[in-house]
């Protein structure tokens, strides 16, 4: 099978931010009964960026009472929407969850918005120092 042409490229970067994930959605009553609303807190960072999106790596999986990350139920997160803050440099991505692999720890997420166009385009097209 051919490989998926993205496009936008990816690039190698690490970057640590705040991500709130919001959830507010009546079948996750149903799938965590006593959960309706609520938003997950989860500091991760940066595995790779691109203009459309970018990958996070989780140290730690928070542990949420619904345990949405668990294998079992990660697919509850796809499709969330997710608000992402870097301190350094200072921007904000909202976006959506498109993958969750809790076996690898990671997330990837689709870009919707960004705080600082520019700036977030500047650390997408810059090259590695080193």
């Amino acid at each position: 099978m051919d490989s998926i042409k993205r496009e936008y490229p990816r690039k190698s970067k690490k970057i640590k931010g705040m991500i709130n994930i919001h959830i507010n959605d009546s079948t996750m009553e149903a799938l965590s009964p006593g959960i309706k609303d609520e938003t997950i807190k989860i500091i991760a960072e940066t595995k790779d960026i691109s203009w459309g999106g970018f990958c996070l790596q989780m140290t730690n999986l928070p542990r949420d009472r619904g345990k949405r990350f668990t294998p079992e139920k990660a697919h509850t997160i796809v499709g969330r929407q997710i608000v992402v803050s870097f301190n350094n440099p200072h921007l904000t991505l909202w976006g959506e969850v498109i993958r969750l692999d809790s076996k690898a720890h990671e997330m990837a997420i689709t870009i919707t918005k960004v705080s600082d166009y520019d700036l977030w385009q500047g650390l997408c097209d810059a090259q590695e120092q080193g």
